[in-house]
């Protein structure tokens, strides 16, 4: 049970408690009512005197009951909530799927968590309550009569035992609407970010055919969801009132006017009290475990990333040489870099260039950890890299895109990540990646809006260049990082990072051949390949 992995043990134990004390007071209404009859029965004042007081102290005990176990319900909603958004949060950062689409993790993150909330979790705090209602509403009908209590209970069982027909169906159609909600929250936010290229090449009338076109799938994928649902809602609700009301009533009635000795018409209409909370508990149970077959493949997602290896954070690489034997690369099947051999010594200067196509940012996000060996090996220094250490390998690079990603926050945040430096490391590399002025005029706090709009794409890589060289990695990565700088600021940049004594790994389309010259290796890709 998700209430049990991922809540608080103690909320979830006080929750039965209090569902347990509810149903015994729906038994003591019965026993009221029973009451009530047997003293209209006998034209007994008195009698029904002797009833009112227990009766409002069940009444009572049964409002304090359900106020008890509302509110212990909405606590371990809560909780569960949660804990399932930090084990998502920890898979997403820790474990990050650096090739697969954002929008797809988006739509986890938001309506897929909410479906497992209300489909889920809420769904399974309402079979344990619905079942002890159920359970109880039983016992005190075997109490009052055993023969007619039986006959409400296999009526009832009928409808329990149809629910499970179809469960198979809802559990597919469950995950094709997941996979229909994640390809049309990926698909929006892929359209709506290129609203200006859309524009200029007036693609409107394509684009709005395409987002209709996963609208539409969206919605037919939660139409068959909910039909199905719906279906075995009704045919549920059928079952029980034939099986569990028709049935058991006509029995007994008759048994009443046959004059059974056990089954006093006071005593029979108890058990027909307490059938409601037999009936009712049952088909609300029948919907819920219906709703909770539909999040099960969205709750195996959440059980696998439970199941993730925490990341360690102390470092255990040594660095060393780095080195690639007979390396291959591929992405989606498709092979990118095929048996490439490098070596590169420590404090060594190194050109990486070709042109487009040939795999030279591939060759980074490999060096970085980001994508896997296909074959072959990676070492740096003694230590083989494997999946079980990337994390610990990306601790000795710092990484310059070509595209910098700016957070929605100051200057000093998208240069430190919440970090701890000192202002004077902050301020050299300011100096060092030439974003002193931005922040001269702007001041550390300016605000860089979403995705960078408040800067230009000159300042962004600045920025993104300041981010890498504030921590002096062993190993620093750069891909085109001078692309969107003037000459001036390109030359002066080149001229800091190859008098830096770390390893410089750079990819560059275009770069002179007297700054080629400064570089300790200049790998052409291109020439590699043609070798292979």
């Amino acid at each position: 049970m998700m209430t049990w992995r991922y809540g608080r043990k103690w909320q979830l134990i006080l929750f039965v408690g209090t569902s347990v004390l509810m149903s015994a007071m729906n038994v003591g209404v019965a026993a009221s009512l029973t009451a009530m009859i047997q003293a209209a029965t006998a034209k007994s004042a008195t009698l029904l005197l002797q009833t009112l007081l227990p009766s409002l102290l069940v009444f009572f005990g049964a409002a304090v009951a359900t106020w008890a176990t509302m509110l212990l319900q909405a606590a371990i909603i809560r909780q569960v909530n949660l804990t399932i958004k930090k084990v998502m949060t920890r898979q997403l950062i820790d474990h990050p799927d650096l090739s697969s689409s954002q929008g797809s993790d988006l739509s986890f993150m938001t309506n897929d968590l909410k479906m497992i909330e209300t489909n889920g979790v809420t769904s399974e705090l309402t079979v344990v309550g619905q079942l002890i209602t159920f359970v109880g509403a039983m016992i005190g009908a075997f109490a009052f009569d055993w023969l007619t209590a039986l006959i409400f209970f296999l009526g009832n069982l009928v409808a329990l035992v149809a629910s499970k027909v179809a469960q198979g169906r809802l559990r597919t159609a469950a995950s094709n609407w997941s996979e229909a909600n994640g390809n049309w929250t990926s698909g929006l936010k892929n359209y709506l970010s290129g609203r200006d290229t859309i524009s200029v090449y007036q693609a409107e009338g394509v684009v709005k055919g395409r987002i209709h076109q996963l609208a539409d799938q969206l919605e037919n994928s939660l139409r068959l969801l909910n039909i199905l649902t719906s279906s075995m809602d009704s045919l549920g609700m059928l079952l029980a009132l034939c099986f569990g009301v028709l049935l058991p009533f006509g029995v007994g009635i008759y048994r009443v006017i046959s004059g059974a000795s056990t089954l006093a018409l006071a005593l029979f209409m108890g058990i027909v009290q307490l059938s409601n909370d037999m009936r009712n508990p049952l088909v609300v149970m029948i919907g819920a475990v219906n709703k909770w077959q539909t999040a099960q493949p969205l709750i195996a997602k959440i059980n696998a990333a439970n199941h993730a290896p925490t990341v360690e954070s102390s470092l255990l690489i040594r660095t060393g040489a780095m080195m690639l034997k007979h390396a291959d690369v591929a992405i989606d099947g498709h092979k990118i870099l095929n048996g490439l051999n490098l070596t590169i010594t420590p404090g060594q200067k190194v050109l990486v260039m070709a042109p487009s196509g040939y795999g030279k940012s591939t060759l980074l996000r490999l060096l970085a950890g980001e994508l896997p060996v296909a074959a072959g090996q990676y070492w740096i220094g003694k230590t083989l890299v494997t999946a079980k250490n990337t994390h610990q390998l990306r601790q000795l690079f710092g990484l310059i895109k070509q595209t910098p990603f700016m957070f929605d926050d100051t200057i000093r945040f998208n240069l430190t990540l919440g970090e701890r430096f000192s202002q004077e490391a902050l301020d050299q590399a300011a100096t060092d990646s030439g974003l002193a002025p931005l922040i001269a005029e702007k001041g550390w706090d300016y605000q860089v809006g979403d995705e960078g709009h408040n800067l230009s794409g000159g300042q962004a890589q600045r920025l993104e260049i300041a981010r890498a060289l504030l921590r002096h990695r062993p190993f620093l990565l750069a891909d085109e990082a001078t692309s969107a700088l003037d000459e001036h600021l390109s030359d002066q940049l080149h001229t800091h990072l190859l008098k830096s004594p770390g390893t410089l790994i750079e990819v560059a389309h275009h770069i002179s051949e007297t700054w080629q010259k400064q570089y300790d290796q200049v790998i052409r890709l291109d020439e590699l390949a043609s070798q292979q």
